[in-house]
């Protein structure tokens, strides 16, 4: 099952679960809707997954880790943007923001895996919003961050973007990826790679 929670900036965080085993995916803003759906559902938070560093993805990560003493996952590129507020951007435009439990965070590359139920979610590195963003593939659905949204793709005017490694991400997001994937972005409603195929401009670049 996938939960979606909009957060403040409207970012999505997304809960993956199958039966009591959850992931959460990219936790904004939004920390007691996220905690009430969890507890409602009785799940057990077996880690945090970050598709990259940006603040409005990880506002919550902090308190998460105190409540259900889980893991933070991500990148081993991004892991100083968790860090250092200049580069998650939290020094300009939010309350300056770091995690505070270093040791709960644990970096991943591409050849890594996480464990959901009888299948496995796997790690695509897809750089160019941030240097160390990520997608991820659980069985037919892809959580996608801030590489690809519905009809556009992320911004590279960011610290450790770079547009031409996004272009590279994005065409190795098309070609490692069957046209009735479901997309699921960091912002914005989901869409599919099919719909992305004859409607964004960047794919069909």
């Amino acid at each position: 099952m996938i939960k979606a929670i909009v957060n403040d900036f409207t970012e999505n965080t997304y809960i993956v679960n199958e039966k009591r085993d959850a992931y959460i995916i990219d936790p904004g803003t939004n920390y007691l809707e996220i905690k009430e759906y969890l507890d409602k559902k009785n799940f057990t938070v077996i880690g945090i997954l970050l598709t990259h560093g940006h603040f409005d993805h990880i506002v919550a990560v902090n308190k998460l880790v105190s409540e259900y003493n889980t893991k933070i996952m991500v990148h081993e590129k991004e892991r100083d943007f968790l860090f250092d507020p200049n580069l998650n951007l939290s020094g300009l435009t939010y309350e300056r923001f770091i995690v505070k439990n270093k040791s709960s965070v644990v970096t991943f590359t591409e050849t890594d895996k996480f464990k959901l139920g009888n299948d496995v979610i796997k790690i695509i590195e897809t750089p160019g919003h941030t240097r160390g963003s990520v997608c991820f593939k659980y069985k037919n659905f892809l959580f996608s961050g801030d590489t690809l949204f519905k009809g556009t793709i992320g911004r590279t005017d960011l610290p450790t973007s770079n547009t031409l490694d996004i272009q590279k991400s994005i065409k190795k997001i098309i070609n490692n990826s069957s046209d009735n994937t479901i997309v699921y972005p960091g912002h914005g409603h989901f869409t599919t790679i099919l719909n992305e195929k004859y409607s964004n401009p960047f794919v069909k670049a």
